[in-house]
């Protein structure tokens, strides 16, 4: 895989996030979980491929992301069959996301409000973070 989809970061931030980063890695090496995951929340595979390149893969670099560790663990628990509510609030998140970035050219910053409004995942985690 590139090493170049974080080159971005610079070495303290990429030293930070080491731990992520390969978590991003091993994302971007399944090869099952885009069936998978499509079949178990009735989406397109062309959705969830979208989806997993514009926040795992390509997109990382193409829009600047950090790495987060809290989007990685979701996808990694939904394609082993242990997503939960919130997880599936991800995943929708970001197809729907990607969908207007991606195919419609709409801003990150704007594609995201309105992936927000539909589908709150941060807010969502920061409630359940606020129970535990």
């Amino acid at each position: 895989l590139p090493q170049d989809r974080w080159g971005h970061l610079d070495k303290y931030e990429r030293k930070y996030a080491r731990r992520i980063i390969i978590a991003y890695d091993e994302i971007m090496q399944m090869t099952e979980d885009i069936p998978e995951i499509a079949s178990r929340y009735n989406l397109s595979v062309e959705d969830v491929r979208r989806a997993k390149d514009y926040a795992f893969g390509s997109g990382v670099s193409r829009h600047q992301f950090l790495p987060d560790e809290d989007m990685a663990a979701a996808w990694i628990r939904m394609a082993s069959g242990q997503g939960t509510d919130i997880d599936e609030v991800l995943l929708r998140h970001e197809v729907f996301e990607s969908r207007l970035v991606v195919n419609q050219d709409m801003t990150t910053a704007d594609a995201h409000k309105l992936a927000q409004a539909r589908y709150p995942w941060s807010e969502l985690l920061k409630q359940r973070r606020h129970y535990e």
